[in-house]
């Protein structure tokens, strides 16, 4: 019989706490983030140009407030709301930042991050003056923190806001027995082309250690024939991708695999190609880790040109416990 432990499935491990954190900021002409981790290894990958640091904050650390409203529907024959659904739910961000730089500066003043009218670097001559209309533009804004496992391998969360906006700023004080701060709270807005208000990663060399001992399953994903042009579609366990292309790379390959329903970010990996001239391996971790996947298949019906062109798909390295 499985004691309470057994079926609690307690893991201290998993209690984690991000020890230092590291904030960023741009303004919305520079990119978004798309791949913060390295897929492979969970390594933290360069920012895109534009991203600045905002340094130092106060030992409290960084807060994400989410204010949830419910319009409830209530019914003489129940004493609890017979419907509840969300009426709205505002992510925000609070930190104070201790560093008087470029960046500090330009959120709590309103200022553009880059560009001709942008702080120059701490050292240079700062003036700005106070204007008569305020602005108050949007910026992108990324969270990081960090822990470390037992072997002290980086375990990261990160919080991302492609569209944010200064919502609400605290006083600005001039004291000798305090650092002087600009704390600051940031509301996260749905931004069309990234289509979220906020992405959300944990990952991290020490995270992917945390995965289930065993064997991560590849398959080798190949295309015969010499095609010059077409698609061709990959199924997995009953799901089948959108279009790819014969020319592929391993990033594309990766985007369409983890747009099936059954495939999450994290779940697979794609090193290699580009095609039709190089393979391309699928790596299954995630939800998949140390398992034995079904083999995926292909269907090579819309290649074009070359001779006879194909899709083949070939476990090289199956996966189990």
């Amino acid at each position: 019989m499985p004691v309470f432990d057994d079926i609690a499935e307690f893991r201290n491990e998993l209690i984690r706490k991000q020890l230092s954190q590291a904030i960023f900021a741009a303004d919305m002409s520079a990119d978004p983030i798309e791949d913060l981790f390295d897929p492979a290894t969970g390594e933290l990958q360069p920012l895109p140009a534009g991203y600045q640091a905002v340094g130092f904050t106060t030992d409290d650390g960084l807060t994400f407030p989410s204010d949830l409203s419910m319009a409830d529907v209530v019914s003489s024959q129940s004493v609890e709301p017979t419907r509840s659904d969300v009426e709205s739910d505002v992510l925000t961000a609070q930190y104070a930042p201790q560093e008087t730089n470029a960046a500090t500066v330009s959120l709590y003043e309103g200022l553009p991050l880059s560009g001709p009218d942008a702080l120059p670097a701490a050292g240079s001559a700062w003036m700005w003056d106070r204007p008569k209309t305020p602005k108050n533009p949007y910026r992108r804004m990324l969270f990081i923190g960090v822990d470390f496992d037992d072997d002290g391998a980086e375990i990261y969360v990160a919080k991302f806001f492609p569209r944010a906006r200064l919502s609400d700023k605290d006083d600005e004080q001039w004291a000798r027995s305090t650092e002087t701060q600009r704390p600051v709270t940031l509301t996260a807005y749905r931004d069309s082309t990234v289509g979220t208000s906020c992405r959300n990663w944990v990952d991290g060399p020490g995270w992917r250690a945390l995965a289930p001992s065993g064997t991560n399953e590849v398959q080798t994903v190949a295309i015969t024939g010499a095609p010059t042009g077409g698609t061709y579609t990959l199924t997995f366990l009953g799901q089948t991708t959108a279009a790819i292309s014969f020319d592929a790379t391993a990033s594309a390959l990766q985007t369409a695999l983890e747009g099936l329903s059954n495939v999450e970010p994290g779940d697979v990996a794609c090193t290699g190609g580009p095609h039709p001239d190089t393979s391309i391996a699928v790596t299954f971790a995630g939800q998949y880790a140390a398992t034995d996947v079904a083999q995926m298949t292909g269907d090579a019906t819309g290649l074009t040109g070359g001779t006879t062109p194909d899709v083949t798909v070939t476990t090289t390295t199956p996966g189990g416990p």
